[in-house]
């Protein structure tokens, strides 16, 4: 490899600015910050065939393919030990090598990194390897080895390749060739101090000191003085004293560069042509490896710490008023052509390549977005007109110079437009449409009549003889001129029809937010939009000399064939290929202006002029360079269920029955911006095509695969035509698993077949033994089927008995309290003190029992739902006890009894929250009932699982007898339990009942006059808050 600087071998400071002194150009800088793995550039080696762009860096090798950087690191590349990289070459093969520190050699292999053994590179150093790999041909390659394994370690500085048989070895001031045919070094006479050496087409050349090349003769004897011409055939003149040429083996035309500007240098007819590349050339960073694409019009430009620099030539370029600041409004809309390549906006200004040259302006000031232009002679357009007060129509007259204002045509806020059809001028705005005559305008549609539209006109066009259509916000309309009749063919609720063309037999229609339309002979369809849906709002169309249509829109510029459109219509093709232009082709702003006419203006220079949201954009058509999104499609990575595969073994493989998840990473070139990018897959011929998402690192994800054979066919759309396509064609299996083999199907069979015989045989055995087992079943089940109608009996009975309880013991004491309610109201005056306290008492008392005998019903039927649903909690008993006393404290306090609660505060309960708290509160209540006086006290006690609860009252007591009936399961509820004292029975029911849905037991212990003690006893986890 050979890479020259020529430079006074001094440090070169070079001014870089991002704001580009030349709009011919497009400069970007990548650096970690854009996905390089270093910013220190170890080289650079351009792929003609893949279009890639290798780098090596200081911290592993990275591929670029004009969107995007791939990073070959230690993790993904096996072969590569150190990310350190030493060097980057391409020999006179397009073979691509690159070699680490630790002295590994890997390959270029189409967009993969791999790695190689070269054992007979084993002997030398890694700058003579480097010298091995960039040479091509193995009988001169093995001389060269042969002669550095002798030579000392970096004595030779540079390795050139002069032919395929023949190369030239450089030191400080030696020169040697090294041929095929010759057994020993030749060498070269003349001196190479400070001199640069490189070849193109086979002859050899060298730059020196003094800014001169040199034509090395055959024999290698002589020099000749060549002179350097640049591409129009004037001398080159290099002002510079530090220069910069990079040569480089199986870089094919030399890059010499000279303050900013760059050259390619070419031998053609025995002359030395310089052809530029920029002139925009960076000067604050020092560049130590340069690149040239010719296809791409590309300058690659590796520095030493500051990452590479891309140079690329603009296929657009933005026009701007050179005098606008911060007050001047910078949109555009319609234009005039101008003289000497100027053109006038309707702010009044004129942007171009000479303004100071545009000559006499057509209009002074500034005038509405609407103009119209017949032929060279007549120009319309509408300008507020500071006499009459308003905006007018006005007509001026090239030939003559002067200008005729419509004063009876005010366009006041409103758009307008028109065309030319049969000799006579057709005009429409807001208020109607109609022709010019003289100074005014006959109207022949108005609004309100033969519908006409009410709003701003944007276009208008002859659709067909007599016929003309106008686009505004209310739709497109056809007036037929002779009938005097309408036609709607367009119309959408918030949507404008702005643009109307022609191109042969067909009418372009472009909308803002609807996309576009073509037209022919009365019939209207949609067409296909580009990716991004960007011509949703299309502006402007334009055809050019080579068979395109260039479209404007809000997002940028589109480039289409005319043929590929027309095939869309007529074939209802769903896709068109639109090639996108935006910024990396050299607009500053993408968003484009529409709704005025012209729209896009073709000056005499063949230049197209599209009005934008800050000046003017052109691009000449014929010398645009269009880079399509061709070539192939490569596979980076192969993944089955998260496992690498080797990319040589896919075809055909037959992948484990497991695999479920299978992923394609995949890589191409993308210098034509990612939106020119059309990347779609399809499993097997019977599903639909499915995009690639290009934005998201174009991965392909398989998922939820069976068994069988497959064909993923991928495509990439290479641009302009009908299915012009890039194929990729991955076949693989997936195998059948065990489960679903033929033979697993055979076995299964005789072992089912083995089982029903067995299953036959056992099923035979089992009926004997059934039939007397059925025998017992019937007579169990019909004794269970007596029980449980006992059982269903003595409820009935508890339920009729509960009825005529509630029907007693509710409707009597309330029976009461109207009765003495009433003798109170009616008969106060009769009754004495005393007795209306008492009566009065006995209300209270009566209430106090309805209400306790309420709750004990409700707790009672709310309990008897067996499907009620509850949860057990932790709770402190203390505080539930407090809570009862609470509410049954005016109770005993009317008797003068003393509740007591001697459980401790901290005691923690782990049970039914409800259950507990409804069986506490019966039990007090029954205490309270059947005490007259004393204490009723609630105590607590515990062992390991178990709590103990227990209410003891100083009440009237209860004989065993009566305690054996309340405990009994066929215990009879009745109003006069105990001793004939008057109470309702449902207590016990409800504990009892309670009982079974907390599993607890009751035990009653009493003594006859002496008070009676109740215990309850239940599990729990959690006893005490100190144990929690």
């Amino acid at each position: 490899m050979l890479r020259f600087l020529f430079i006074s071998i001094l440090l070169i400071s070079f001014r870089f600015a991002y704001s580009q002194e030349s709009n011919r150009y497009h400069i970007q800088q990548f650096t970690t910050e854009n996905g390089l793995p270093s910013n220190g550039i170890k080289g650079m080696a351009w792929d003609e065939a893949t279009d890639f762009l290798w780098i090596a860096t200081e911290a592993g090798v990275a591929r670029y393919n004009g969107m995007d950087f791939s990073v070959f690191s230690k993790l993904n590349t096996p072969g590569l030990s150190h990310e350190r990289m030493s060097f980057i070459i391409k020999n006179n093969e397009d073979e691509i090598y690159t070699l680490d520190v630790g002295e590994n050699i890997l390959k270029v292999n189409a967009s993969l990194l791999t790695g190689i053994k070269l054992p007979q590179l084993d002997s030398v150093g890694s700058f003579y390897k480097q010298f091995y790999l960039a040479t091509r041909g193995e009988k001169v390659r093995s001389k060269l080895l042969s002669f550095l394994q002798q030579s000392k370690p970096g004595y030779w500085k540079y390795c050139l390749q002069h032919s395929d048989t023949s190369v030239m070895l450089l030191a400080d001031q030696l020169r040697c060739l090294i041929t095929a045919w010759n057994k020993d070094p030749i060498v070269i006479p003349f001196r190479s101090d400070n001199n640069v050496s490189f070849v193109i087409e086979g002859n050899l050349f060298v730059f020196d000191n003094q800014k001169n090349f040199q034509l090395v003769n055959k024999n290698f004897s002589t020099t000749a003085k060549v002179q350097i011409i640049d591409e129009s055939g004037n001398p080159l003149i290099i002002e510079s004293e530090k220069n910069l040429l990079f040569a480089e083996n199986g870089m094919k035309n030399p890059i010499l560069i000279s303050n900013e500007n760059a050259w390619s240098l070419h031998f053609v007819n025995g002359k030395l042509i310089a052809k530029l590349i920029c002139n925009i050339v960076p000067r604050n960073s020092f560049i130590a490896y340069a690149q040239y694409s010719e296809k791409n019009k590309t300058l690659f430009l590796g520095t030493d710490s500051k990452g590479i620099i891309v140079i690329s030539e603009n296929r657009v370029w933005p026009m701007k008023n050179t005098a606008s600041d911060i007050s001047i409004r910078n949109a555009v809309y319609a234009q005039i052509e101008l003289k000497n390549n100027n053109v006038l906006t309707n702010a009044g200004q004129v942007i171009g390549t000479n303004p100071e040259q545009a000559g006499q302006l057509p209009i002074n000031g500034a005038f509405d977005y609407n103009i119209f232009k017949s032929g060279d002679s007549m120009l319309w357009y509408a300008q507020i007109n500071n006499k009459l007060g308003s905006n007018y129509l006005h007509r001026y007259n090239f030939k003559t110079g002067s200008t005729f204002v419509y004063e009876k045509l005010s366009v006041v806020l409103s758009n307008f437009a028109m065309t030319e059809m049969d000799g006579q001028f057709y005009f429409s705005f807001y208020k109607g449409m109609g022709r010019l005559q003289g100074d005014s305008l006959e109207y022949l549609f108005r609004p309100g009549n033969n519908k006409s539209q009410q709003s701003p006109s944007y276009a208008m066009l002859e659709f067909s003889p007599g016929v003309i259509g106008v686009g505004s916000c209310d739709g497109l309309i056809l007036y037929n001129i002779k009938k005097r009749t309408t036609d709607t063919i367009l119309k959408t609720l918030g949507y404008c029809y702005r643009t109307l063309w022609r191109y042969q037999d067909y009418i372009f229609i472009g909308s803002y937010g609807k996309g576009f339309y073509i037209w022919k002979n009365g019939k209207i369809k949609a067409m296909p939009l580009d990716k991004n849906n960007y011509l949703r709002y299309t502006h402007c169309f334009i055809a050019d000399n080579n068979g395109f249509c260039w479209i404007s829109s809000n997002r940028g510029l589109f480039k289409a064939k005319l043929s590929d459109l027309v095939d869309a219509y007529e074939q209802n093709n769903s896709q068109v290929y639109y090639h996108y232009l935006g910024q990396n082709d050299g607009m500053y702003i993408t968003e484009m202006n529409g709704g005025c006419n012209p729209c896009a203006l073709k000056l005499q220079n063949g230049d197209f002029s599209f009005p934008t949201m800050d000046g003017l954009l052109w691009v000449n058509p014929d010398k645009s360079n269009t880079l399509l999104p061709e070539g192939n499609i490569y596979i980076d990575k192969f993944t089955v269920n998260k496992k690498n595969i080797t990319l040589d073994s896919i075809s055909y493989r037959a992948f484990p029955a497991s695999t479920k998840f299978i992923s394609i990473d995949l890589a191409f070139s993308a210098w034509c911006n990612k939106e020119n990018i059309y990347i779609e897959y399809r499993i097997n011929n019977d599903t639909a095509w499915e995009p690639v998402d290009v934005n998201n690192g174009a991965v392909i994800n398989l998922t939820d695969l069976h068994s069988g054979k497959y064909r993923l066919l991928i495509r990439k759309l290479n641009g302009f035509g009908v299915n012009n396509y890039t194929y990729k064609e991955i076949n693989f299996s997936i195998r059948t698993s065990w489960t679903s083999s033929w033979w697993f199907f055979a076995l299964f069979g005789l072992f089912l077949f083995g089982i029903i015989s067995l299953y036959l045989r056992w099923r035979t055995l089992q009926y004997q033994i059934r039939q007397k087992k059925l025998e017992a079943q019937v007579a169990e089940k019909t004794k269970e089927l007596q029980s449980q109608n006992e059982i269903l009996e003595k409820n009935n009975s508890i339920k009729t008995r509960l009825i005529s309880i509630i029907s007693h013991d509710i409707i009597t004491p309330l029976k009461f309290v109207t009765v003495a309610g009433k003798n109170l109201l009616e008969k106060k005056s009769l009754m004495s003190e005393a007795l209306q306290q008492e009566t009065v008492q006995e209300m209270t008392n009566t209430s106090q029992e309805l209400q306790l005998l309420s709750t004990n019903i409700l707790n009672w039927i709310k309990y008897q739902n067996e499907n009620r649903r509850m949860n057990k909690e932790v709770f402190l008993l203390y505080e539930m006890v407090q809570q009862i006393f609470g509410i049954l404290q005016s109770l005993a306090k009317q008797k003068g009894l003393l509740l007591v609660n001697n459980v401790d505060p901290e005691f923690l309960v782990y049970q039914y929250y409800e259950p507990i708290k409804i069986l506490v509160y019966n039990l007090i209540t029954n205490s309270i009932h059947f005490t007259e006086k004393g204490t009723i006290s609630v105590d607590v006690s515990k062992n390991a699982t178990t709590v103990t609860l227990s209410v003891k009252d100083e009440g009237i007591g209860m004989t065993p007898d009566q305690i054996e009936r309340l405990l009994a399961d066929d215990v009879v509820i009745s109003s006069a339990n105990v001793d004939n004292k008057k109470g309702h029975g449902l207590g016990y029911l409800i504990i009892k009942d309670l009982l079974k849905t907390i599993n607890a037991t009751l035990k009653i212990e009493s003594i006859k006059n002496e008070g009676a003690v109740v215990y309850i006893s239940f599990e729990s986890a959690t006893t005490h808050l100190s144990q929690s």
